[in-house]
């Protein structure tokens, strides 16, 4: 991974919080339902402007989801519906695979992988090995070492080697189709263990 990891160096100056998932075996139009949004309604905007987009809009987040060399590419300004393994499930059902790491502001990290339905992945970067209630931490992560200081450069290498796809830094400025969607919390409120793989 180290000469991954060289490629995405921009991203440890990079003042954002991000969830990026990738979506292979799916359309545009079945991720964004996947996520609570309605494919009929996209908006053509930057990161910056759906995370501003969200803080106006309570109750509400902002999802970027585009297609992108055969699969379908989820963004998150500032919001984390990706992390959910529900949302995982669903966009793996069926022979599909789904894969996501996020990160904030406050140092915390999160990598989900579901494939066929089933959540395969699901920990923190940081606490690998620790046996954490609740996590799955996939034979993969044997030849996977995290570095202090090198997390989002290592959480942006996985996407690319888990899915194929190369996160590009245009996405970050692009206006590209945005939806607007429900907190997490709201959208699956009636379904029972959504939050857990």
């Amino acid at each position: 991974m180290p000469e991954l990891n060289q490629k995405y160096d921009w991203v440890k100056h990079l003042d954002v919080v991000l969830t990026f998932a990738v979506v292979s075996g799916r359309s545009v139009d079945d991720a964004v339902r996947t996520y609570g949004g309605n494919p009929a309604e996209p908006q053509l905007m930057t990161t910056v402007e759906a995370e501003d987009a969200a803080l106006d809009d309570e109750g509400h987040a902002y999802v970027q989801v585009f297609a992108h060399q055969g699969a379908v590419v989820a963004l998150e300004n500032n919001s984390w519906s990706g992390t959910i393994p529900e949302i995982a499930r669903r966009a793996s059902a069926d022979g599909g695979h789904f894969f996501s790491v996020h990160w904030n502001v406050n140092g915390a990290f999160q990598v989900v992988e579901a494939d066929g339905g089933k959540v395969t992945a699901f920990f923190d970067p940081m606490r690998v090995g620790a046996n954490d209630p609740g996590e799955v931490q996939p034979a993969w992560l044997d030849d996977v070492h995290f570095e202090p200081g090198q997390l989002r450069t290592a959480c942006l290498t996985l996407v690319e080697r888990q899915s194929g796809i190369v996160f590009a830094q245009e996405w970050l400025v692009k206006k590209l189709p945005t939806y607007r969607i429900p907190d997490v919390d709201e959208l699956f409120r009636s379904v029972e263990g959504a939050s857990t793989p």
